[in-house]
């Protein structure tokens, strides 16, 4: 990692840009045709989440429509860590199981829609799974850790994952 020193001007300019991305990508999520402003299914589950979230969420290019609510479903459901619990954010959670059907209830989607935007969170590096953390029934609740999303820099397009900001997650970049 290369350290580069800019001025207090290119850093405003840089803000600026950032925010101007920012805007185009609600403008492009707000234009959806599954979205909680249009859809009443999703309204309901949507009061359900968490509306402390990151606009930079809003750039990450899911395909998954539901992955979006489904992070901040979850992020509702966080347990910290003792070491976390002074501090305002927390880096990642404990593991917390994931029980898709309860989920699809609640949402009123497919099951599969879930599934798809749990293996789309895990490849964008927002969840945690080890296999070591579920048991082996394919039927059972997954456990996962949820990574915060104040911690986001910006999506890699060429790498296709998320870019967070913090030593400790250096394996999900």
């Amino acid at each position: 990692m290369k350290a580069v020193l800019i001025t207090d001007n290119d850093f405003k300019a840089l803000l600026k840009s950032k925010s101007r991305d920012i805007e185009k990508a609600y403008k492009k999520f707000s234009e959806k045709k599954k979205i909680h402003l249009k859809d009443k299914r999703l309204q309901s589950f949507y009061k359900l989440c968490s509306e402390d979230f990151n606009p930079m969420l809003y750039t990450i290019p899911f395909k998954c429509y539901f992955s979006f609510y489904l992070y901040l479903y979850l992020k509702t459901k966080v347990k910290r860590f003792d070491f976390d619990i002074d501090r305002f954010q927390f880096v990642y959670s404990k593991p917390m199981d994931i029980n898709i059907s309860e989920i699809s209830r609640l949402a009123g989607v497919p099951v599969n829609t879930v599934k798809s935007a749990v293996l789309e969170l895990l490849r964008f590096g927002y969840l945690i799974y080890m296999k070591q953390l579920s048991p082996a029934a394919s039927n059972l609740c997954k456990s996962a850790m949820l990574v915060n999303d104040f911690l986001i820099v910006g999506h890699d397009s060429a790498r296709d994952k998320t870019c967070f900001y913090t030593k400790h997650l250096k394996f999900t970049t």
